[in-house]
């Protein structure tokens, strides 16, 4: 079995625990697969090391979950209404917010506003364009733990419409720290993680799905644990984040956009901005067929992969990948990895002017129909020198082309 076999089968294991404490996990093998290549163990030692997936889970489920939750939740015998609703507004927050709590459904709300925020707390968040002019929301709650413990809110302030996912007003407080709080030990090392209740007990979810109209200014998503995606929308500004989901954008016109994720990936595609802000902590980013001026992207410890036509980049990553094909006339390209390799590929660029510096890697440029040569570090210019380059690597190789 390999490394990638092994993970593969571990995250499928671990799907019917909640994300953030997946997520601890599989990185903390991530880590222990790292150490032990460093030590120069093979990948079936290290495999040996680790041991049973299955034994682990077995004993994770048995001995580090909280032994009453599933018990409790049967128990108590509640399961929340399904419902259609069209409120009228309503000045009052707490008013609406009473109004549509807990209630699995569909809601419709009319209005003009200059903002809408969501708050998914452990909820994926879907937000997509309506077909009229009115905001639609659908709350799915999938699982007796997601219906016991968790409501649906929506509220109006300032202009500004609220809506998102938060702990039941009636649940006891120690029924609340025992599901926010869950111990793992692995390799010695105990893990604690909060607020993943909502994958407890396997096929546990809760999904925001939310439609706004064409034209609405500003949206901000962001959620503990789910995912966010964001497709088929044209606003001034968009800020989506997610604690350990992935964050999706598409088809999308803006302004300005960001977009972060602690530990998942972030993906971009067919999307158009003036100001792009983009990071993942130790995931993977990949930008495809956008458009913009300015892009700034970071990654703590996971590949950058770009396909864009961008007058400015700037992109870093800590120890992963970055991998560039500018389209069109960029001006100006940042690229830095501490231990990562570098590529650039630029088409349409009538020039260059190319610094590169790596400390133990290699560095290769190629221009027009030259072949690629070796080179040292320093700056090389090509054609016009109209776009000014610079590749850093701490430990990998640089490889730059134009043509």
């Amino acid at each position: 079995m390999t490394k990638q076999e092994y993970m593969e089968k571990l995250q499928e294991k671990l799907e019917r625990f909640g994300r953030e404490l997946q997520e601890e996990i599989l990185e903390d093998y991530r880590q222990h697969f790292a150490e032990g290549v460093n030590e120069g163990k093979s990948e079936e030692e290290i495999i040996e090391e680790l041991g049973n997936i299955e034994e682990m889970i077995r004993e994770l489920a048995e001995e580090d979950l909280p032994g009453e939750f599933a018990q409790r939740a049967m128990e108590s015998g509640a399961v929340a209404e399904r419902g259609t609703k069209e409120p009228a507004r309503q000045e009052d927050k707490e008013e609406r917010g009473s109004a549509n709590a807990g209630a699995e459904g569909h809601f419709t709300y009319s209005g003009s506003y200059r903002a809408v925020v969501l708050e998914g707390k452990v909820a994926n968040i879907h937000v997509e364009r309506s077909k009229d002019e009115k905001i639609h929301v659908d709350y799915e709650a999938k699982g007796v733990s997601s219906q016991l413990n968790y409501e649906y809110y929506q509220y109006e302030e300032d202009g500004i419409f609220y809506a998102g996912v938060k702990h039941r007003k009636n649940l006891r407080e120690e029924d609340q720290g025992e599901e926010k709080m869950v111990k793992v030990t692995l390799f010695g090392r105990t893990i604690i993680s909060y607020g993943t209740v909502g994958g407890f007990g396997g096929g546990q979810y809760i999904t925001l799905t939310v439609r706004i109209p064409q034209g609405l200014p500003k949206l901000t998503a962001k959620t503990g644990s789910g995912n966010i995606q964001v497709s088929g929308l044209e606003l001034e500004s968009v800020d989506s984040a997610s604690g350990s989901g992935n964050v999706e954008i598409r088809e999308l016109v803006t302004d300005r956009v960001k977009g972060h994720t602690g530990s998942g990936n972030l993906a971009v595609n067919h999307t158009e901005f003036i100001s792009a802000d983009l990071g993942a902590g130790s995931g993977n980013i990949s930008l495809e067929r956008i458009k913009g001026k300015e892009l700034r992207c970071g990654a703590g410890s996971g590949n950058i992969k770009v396909d864009a036509a961008v007058a400015e980049y700037h992109l870093g990553t800590g120890s992963g990948n970055i991998k560039v094909k500018a389209v069109g006339a960029a001006e100006v390209v940042n690229m830095s990895a501490g231990s990562g390799s570098v590529k650039l590929e630029l088409e349409g660029a009538e020039g260059m002017e190319a610094t590169v510096r790596t400390s133990s890697g290699s560095a290769h440029i190629a221009w027009g129909e030259e072949e690629a040569v070796k080179v040292k570090n320093g700056t090389y210019t090509y054609g016009n020198s109209a776009c000014k380059v610079k590749a850093n690597t701490g430990s990998g190789s640089i490889k730059v082309s134009g043509k």
